[in-house]
């Protein structure tokens, strides 16, 4: 009997020992252009995703939403709603090219988007640093990074927008702190967009 014990207790031991910590890239969605609707990135990296949250009266919470400001400007807003320390990430393209593949440059940001936005493609964030810091704002500043976005309309409705992606950002209060936007990557349609579930 105590034999049986003791190959139980090692048995534990063996597959209880998966300490071995995920790595954040292989979290990440694949590469694809076919409007899979998918996105991923590593900010400093930590894997970060959208996540829908609980819906409310004014916003239903929807952890992509593409906008068009301007009739020339694209914004993809990205939250994670789900996380105990909740994250977003609004990326603006600034003269978006339709049913064309091209790169853009991110250049400064003031933190605000749409008309309020600078005339630039830039990017901006707002994460948990750490418990004594709580949340940061981070934001593009000029040559900080690039967006290679490809855009397809097919068939005169479906419009994909696949792009990877990777910059970096300094924190809006605190100068020599920076992070680091890596392997970043999407693919979405916009048309099934409204439908698709982030959870």
């Amino acid at each position: 009997m105590k034999t049986i014990y003791l190959l139980l207790i090692a048995l534990l031991v063996t597959t209880c020992d998966s300490d071995d910590p995920v790595d954040p890239a292989s979290l990440l969605p694949p590469i694809t252009t076919t409007g899979e609707n998918t996105f991923g990135c590593l900010i400093d990296g930590k894997f970060f995703r959208p996540r829908d949250g609980r819906s409310t009266i004014n916003s239903d919470n929807r952890g992509i939403r593409i906008i068009t400001t301007e009739t020339t400007n694209v914004e993809y807003d990205i939250r994670d709603f789900a996380s105990e320390k909740t994250s977003s990430l609004l990326i603006h393209i600034e003269g978006f090219q339709y049913n064309s593949s091209s790169i853009y440059q991110f250049q400064e940001s003031n933190g605000l988007n749409g008309i309020d936005g600078l005339n630039n493609s830039y990017a901006h964030c707002r994460i948990w640093k750490n418990a004594e810091l709580g949340y940061q704002r981070y934001a593009t500043y000029p040559n900080s990074g690039n967006i290679n976005i490809v855009n397809q309309i097919i068939q005169g409705q479906a419009n994909y927008h696949n792009s990877t992606f990777h910059l970096k950002l300094i924190n809006t209060q605190i100068s020599n702190d920076t992070i680091s936007i890596e392997l970043g990557r999407f693919d979405l349609e916009s048309f099934s967009l409204q439908w698709k579930d982030w959870d």
